[in-house]
């Protein structure tokens, strides 16, 4: 009898606690607005234009939702959003963030990536892009023969070989290189015009803050200082007018590098320091107009010297700007720090940055060669 009664004691009480506890569900699928895109305006000093894209499935044809508002830091936004929207807000479908070009350079966008970097329902695969002029007008704009913005801002953002020259960099490989004391991030540009969006050149940072711009060319040999192995197709011209040569035939080579190798270490001397850069590069010729017989190994010889020769000059020209502005997103600072004793900071790393001499040597081989006119 005692333990019947025990027994009935406790079912009585777990229907009573059953009965006062509060009815939670979780809500449908159906039920969400899952933001695909946010985007983030300057205004002034302590206030963005936020905007969220969100995808809405429909029958034939998808149609994205945009809302936007005022705030100071995206909770806060979020709280402003959650009303308008008929549906429950979320960020755990977010895949791209976009930053005016206004915003990244005034106010800087560190603020904004730690905010959601420290979310935890936001992912890891969410794209990060600067963009000239408005967010608004790329969020908004009209394209036609794309797929809806949500998509097609995804896509486009995903690493490719073609567009290689950038590094496509998610939130959290942002904050790593924010956080850096070896080097600043670099982010795709994007710009609106002729009703598509195309990544023109590559955004430079120092730290969060965009300070310039640099071409897509430089961006690939950035991208071989930093370790890619295949990197997008290089357009080489050497004659014409402006020629170094006299009467130097006017040529033209398309190449495609199929393997790249880079090899970057100092000499440790802080009061002389030297970075030598060795860089090897493999790949085919895939086009070629000018009067060289390619047939003829004397021939590549001489093509293969000549490209070498400009590899060289363009790199060494590009990292002398790089450090007379300051920064370093082709990570040479490691170089320098490797051999360094004593705390390392990121203040010693730009000051032996800057002062350092560049010793760079290309060797570059041609594996063969395609189309000849």
């Amino acid at each position: 009898m005692r333990w019947s009664s025990w027994l009935f004691l406790i079912a009585l009480l777990s229907c009573t606690l059953a009965g006062c506890a509060a009815e939670y569900e979780r809500p449908a699928l159906e039920d969400m607005a899952m933001i695909g895109v946010m985007g983030f305006d300057y205004v002034d000093d302590t206030q963005m234009k936020v905007l969220v894209s969100i995808p809405v499935p429909a029958k034939g044809k998808e149609t994205t939702q945009i809302y936007a508002t005022q705030a100071s830091m995206t909770s806060e936004a979020m709280l402003a959003l959650a009303p308008k929207v008929e549906r429950t807000i979320t960020l755990s479908q977010l895949r791209v963030i976009l930053f005016s070009e206004e915003l990244a350079r005034k106010s800087g966008i560190g603020k904004v990536v730690l905010d959601l970097y420290r979310n935890p329902i936001v992912g890891e695969n969410v794209f990060i892009a600067i963009v000239k002029g408005k967010v608004e007008d790329v969020i908004r704009g009209k394209y036609k023969n794309k797929p809806e913005i949500n998509t097609y801002l995804n896509d486009l953002l995903r690493p490719r070989v073609e567009t290689a020259f950038s590094s496509f960099s998610t939130i959290h490989d942002f904050v790593f290189m924010m956080t850096s004391n070896i080097g600043d991030p670099n982010l795709p540009y994007l710009v609106k015009q002729d009703g598509s969006i195309e990544i023109a050149q590559v955004a430079l940072l120092r730290k969060d803050k965009m300070i310039g711009l640099y071409s897509q060319r430089e961006g690939k040999l950035v991208q071989c200082l930093l370790g890619r192995k295949r990197l997008p197709r290089v357009k080489f011209g050497f004659g014409g007018p402006d020629a170094a040569e006299e009467n130097a035939d006017m040529e033209e080579i398309i190449f495609d590098f199929v393997w790249s190798k880079s090899k970057v270490r100092s000499n440790g001397n802080t009061k002389k320091p030297v970075i030598h850069i060795d860089l090897e590069l493999r790949g085919v010729v895939v086009g070629y107009d000018g009067k060289k017989n390619l047939d003829k190994r004397p021939q590549i010889t001489k093509l293969v010297k000549q490209m070498e020769k400009r590899i060289q000059s363009e790199t060494k020209t590009m990292l002398k700007n790089y450090q007379k502005w300051g920064v370093d997103p082709a990570g040479l600072e490691e170089s320098l720090r490797q051999k360094y004793h004593g705390k390392w900071t990121r203040e010693k790393g730009l000051a032996l940055y800057k002062k350092a001499d560049l010793n760079i040597k290309v060797k570059l081989d041609i594996l063969g060669y395609g189309t000849i006119k």
